[in-house]
């Protein structure tokens, strides 16, 4: 049975994160830690703009003469995906401005 298994999962996370941890929309920011840490030997840090630059060209996107600005930092209550960083709006009002 993984009632138990679950009741006492949420209870470590209550302990360790606080009560709003376990809001249904804030669950899986709250349990990515164990795993990020997991992946990190096969994703290490240091090569994350690389990559990241890498998997945008393979899908045609092209960034020249763009400007990006880029939070690659860990930090506490920082959601991990690197895909949020999104581009400037790809188009321009008639005035020249976003």
């Amino acid at each position: 049975e993984t009632r138990p298994i679950m009741q006492t999962a949420r209870q470590h996370l209550r302990e360790a994160s606080g009560e709003s941890a376990l809001k249904p929309w804030n669950m899986a920011f709250a349990l990515a830690g164990d795993v990020d840490r997991a992946q990190d030997p096969y994703f290490p840090f240091e090569k994350a703009p690389r990559v990241w630059g890498r998997s945008f060209a393979r899908l045609g996107i092209n960034y020249q003469n763009s400007t990006m600005r880029l939070d690659l930092l860990d930090r506490k209550a920082k959601y991990s995906n690197g895909f949020c960083h999104w581009p400037q709006p790809a188009y321009r009002r008639s005035d020249g401005s976003w």
